[in-house]
């Protein structure tokens, strides 16, 4: 019975769960610096959160926590390009009015790779997600000299989790 219990809980508490996904491009700029960390920041992203909350039957009083699930950056052009001159990366999340919270990093990349996946903090970041936009900064040190710029989709899926009814 116990078994049972916990079992209808985890599974409830699945049907509280969803995800919400982003596309944002950032360039990396040609350059000759190498193991010189460059910042680079995208534009404000609007989050559209609510439209999404209420598309799942809830709101952003009823989440209690947003987590980054995966993030995964992809080169776009050169199209004949990879990741072969980026020695690392690390991406954070900023919101107005609150502290830059980090979100994830690959500090050993590998040569001959076109996709990235990088590890998550496992940060909630509940607050920025809820906020009416966002905006990403990736910091990057590069390993090579390249020669023409960069531009890198970051795809980001976030974790969203809803209270369950009652609680």
């Amino acid at each position: 019975l116990i078994l049972l219990a916990f079992t209808g809980c985890k599974e409830v508490e699945k049907l509280t769960q969803f995800t919400m996904s982003f596309d944002n491009q950032v360039t990396i700029p040609a350059n000759t610096l190498i193991n010189i960390p460059v910042n680079l920041a995208t534009p404000e992203i609007p989050t559209n959160s609510q439209s999404t909350f209420s598309g799942n039957n809830t709101n952003a009083a009823s989440i209690d926590e947003i987590i980054l699930q995966s993030m995964s950056l992809t080169i776009i052009t050169p199209a004949d390009s990879n990741f072969n001159f980026l020695k690392s990366i690390e991406v954070f999340i900023n919101s107005e009015g609150l502290s830059e919270v980090p979100l994830g990093s690959n500090t050993d990349v590998k040569d001959g790779i076109i996709s990235l996946n990088l590890t998550t903090t496992g940060a909630n970041i509940k607050d920025y997600i809820t906020a009416n936009k966002f905006s990403i900064r990736v910091a990057t040190t590069t390993d090579e000299v390249i020669t023409e710029d960069h531009e890198i989709n970051i795809n980001t899926i976030f974790l969203i989790d809803a209270k369950v009814l009652g609680q």
